[in-house]
């Protein structure tokens, strides 16, 4: 019996998607592939991809509505006790997944983190290991999270019980659902798989100056009586500094750091 689902957001981007679907395509777990609106040519190869495997649902939305809605729209068919909610853009192999569904049927958990690989124009920039107590609820009020919803499992029946994504966010949307989950439920975390997180992708939200900024302000408005005064201090920082313009430097840096040492 399917106890995980893996649900992809796409648009215009069928060669991420493909590599992804054909690592994983021959493990016993269902995928949901929300296609937010891509073009003919990529729209052609999603349908196709998907039609080659039978555990393969695929959803066309006729409008760009953004990743929230594609994730919600994935959610409303998963029918297994987990689920997975996985960026087209980033990458997982065969065995790691392997190692968390194994993990998953033995174990009764809530949600589960995985060590993230940050991954940045073709190299492992950072490797990030994430611990149970930095994700509870007092912690998160006080510091963001360690890793992505890339990085995370959920069971599926919690998520649709706090509302699933919430769709007006701009960005932040890790944030936001990391904090309506730790509130009441807790996480596990498992070393033994990790996840290739690529943050030098053109389109990612985290480099989009303009969704970055409102999606801070949208983030203080709707937690900004939970969040300690450290928390929303940051916020307000990155604000008035425009820190995300100066996302890709700081990468840039690093990249510039470990060619040097290797």
């Amino acid at each position: 019996m399917k106890i995980l689902t893996i649900i992809i957001p796409t648009r215009n981007r069928c060669e991420n998607l493909n590599k992804i679907i054909n690592e994983i395509k021959n493990l016993n777990i269902d995928i949901i592939i929300v296609d937010d609106n891509s073009n003919s040519r990529n729209k052609k190869k999603n349908y196709f991809l998907s039609k080659k495997f039978k555990k393969i649902k695929y959803f066309y939305l006729k409008k760009n509505l953004g990743q929230s809605f594609a994730l919600n729209i994935g959610l409303k068919h998963c029918i297994t006790k987990y689920v997975w909610f996985f960026d087209d853009d980033d990458f997982i192999n065969i065995n790691n997944v392997s190692n968390v569904v194994n993990f998953l049927s033995k174990k009764k958990i809530e949600g589960l983190l995985i060590p993230m690989h940050i991954v940045y124009k073709g190299y492992v920039i950072n490797k990030i290991f994430p611990k149970a107590k930095e994700h509870k609820f007092k912690k998160l009020i006080n510091g963001q999270q360690k890793v992505s919803t890339s990085c995370s499992i959920f069971e599926s029946q919690i998520i649709k019980k706090i509302g699933g994504w919430d769709e007006k966010l701009a960005s932040g949307t890790d944030t936001d659902i990391f904090l309506r989950f730790a509130k009441n439920y807790k996480f596990s975390v498992f070393n033994k798989a990790f996840v290739e997180v690529n943050y030098s992708a053109s389109n990612r939200v985290t480099n989009n100056l303009t969704k970055q900024l409102v999606g801070r302000i949208q983030i203080l408005i709707k937690h900004g009586q939970i969040l300690s005064f450290k928390r929303i201090f940051y916020y307000i920082f990155t604000l008035v500094t425009f820190y995300p313009l100066f996302y890709n430097i700081k990468q840039n840096l690093r990249l510039i750091l470990l060619k040097k040492n290797v």
